[in-house]
């Protein structure tokens, strides 16, 4: 397995103040994060990928979306997660943003991707369908694709699944910006899918219980964690550590969980679970799926 990473911009990541996002209860306009403590936590997440036996891939921040003049930066960008979804056989489909002023990030992306061997597709323009990278979880060795309909519609959703040629789509409708800030699933060091953790309070009843027939089908642990594991409520951002990467025998995320259900499961299951504190990108909603992506 290869995992993409984004080295940071030279400019202050946000340095000039955070934007808004729809749907995205962490950005709070004009916050300006440590960037003391955001260089930390990047260098720790890159050392901890480059341990782990899996190949990384760490790239540039590309210099557009890094200009001098603060209104034309273009930081989210470090969010690779965001921008593309990989078939992890040389397969890339390349973002279409409901997001509109991310979609500069994806076509970059796409340059990037094409530089270095990979394939890439691109949802039709006239097209009414939307799928953002960081909407997805795909599991290849089970032919499974995991997909929010939030940022993404269901018409994009079906058309990466299509694409992929997938076995079976697994939709979770919600108000939380990407799927990975509520649902992870787990792989087992056969690559396989053993288990699935979501924050189900915060999907629509008929995505729980279409959650629920699958791993009831699939024969693997649903575990039910609460808002302050995933992205929270409202009233109270949470901790976000089911947005998590998961790869062949490990999970790694931002923070352990708060649910007592997590840990003995993970255990049982032979699944390693590691974390790196992400807490300055929290401040964009986002963790450690957010900052990695499969190549």
């Amino acid at each position: 397995m290869k995992i993409l990473i984004s080295k940071l911009p030279n400019n202050a990541w946000w340095g000039h103040g955070t934007p808004i996002y729809e749907n995205n209860p962490a950005m709070k306009e004009g916050v300006v994060p440590n960037q003391e403590i955001v260089e930390v936590e990047m260098f720790m997440l890159s050392k901890l990928f480059n341990r782990l036996p899996i190949e990384v891939v760490e790239i540039d921040f590309p210099y557009f979306l890094d200009q001098q003049n603060t209104k034309q930066r273009q930081h989210d960008f470090v969010f690779v997660r965001d921008l593309f979804v990989s078939n992890q056989n040389g397969t890339c489909i390349i973002s279409k943003f409901k997001e509109k002023a991310r979609q500069v990030e994806a076509d970059i992306m796409q340059i990037m991707l094409d530089s270095m061997g990979y394939k890439t597709i691109r949802i039709p323009g006239e097209s009414s369908a939307t799928a953002e990278g960081g909407e997805f979880y795909y599991c290849p060795q089970d032919g499974v694709l995991f997909s929010g309909a939030c940022r993404n519609n269901v018409k994009g959703a079906e058309w990466v699944a299509q694409e992929f040629n997938v076995e079976e789509l697994v939709l979770m409708k919600s108000n939380a910006f990407h799927i990975d800030t509520l649902f992870t699933p787990v792989i087992n060091s056969e690559n396989r899918l053993v288990a699935v953790i979501a924050c189900t309070s915060l999907m629509e009843k008929d995505s729980v219980e279409n959650l629920k027939l699958f791993t009831k089908r699939k024969g693997i642990e649903l575990v039910d964690v609460p808002p302050e594991d995933a992205i929270g409520t409202k009233y109270e951002l949470g901790e976000f550590a089911v947005n998590c990467e998961p790869i062949p025998g490990y999970l790694i995320g931002p923070t352990r969980f708060r649910s007592n259900k997590v840990a003995p499961l993970l255990k049982e299951l032979g699944v390693m679970h590691i974390t790196v504190p992400t807490t300055q990108f929290r401040l964009s909603g986002g963790a450690i799926h957010c900052l990695t992506n499969e190549l």
